[in-house]
């Protein structure tokens, strides 16, 4: 999903969320890429100490799942529970 995809009020609450889980806001567009896309095509971490981690920003990807409700189909399960 883009950025743009999705309506003025969700991209900036995407960008708080970003801010809140430590990342900067300007990842908002990565997040936002991920957001409907099974976890298992991109989450996973190369031991490089990248920053962000994509431990960090799928925390921030989950939060933005619950948050606005959007969610890869997964076969059909829930997002995971980003409280």
């Amino acid at each position: 999903m883009d950025l743009f995809d999705l309506d003025p009020a969700a991209r900036e609450a995407l960008q708080q969320i970003c801010e809140r889980e430590g990342i900067d806001a300007s990842y908002a567009s990565f997040v936002a890429r991920y957001l409907d896309e099974p976890d298992k095509t991109w989450r996973w971490c190369c031991g490089s100490s990248c920053d962000p981690c994509v431990h960090s920003l799928g925390r921030a990807v989950d939060r933005a799942r619950a948050d606005l409700r959007i969610g890869p189909d997964n076969d059909g399960a829930e997002p995971p529970d980003a409280t």
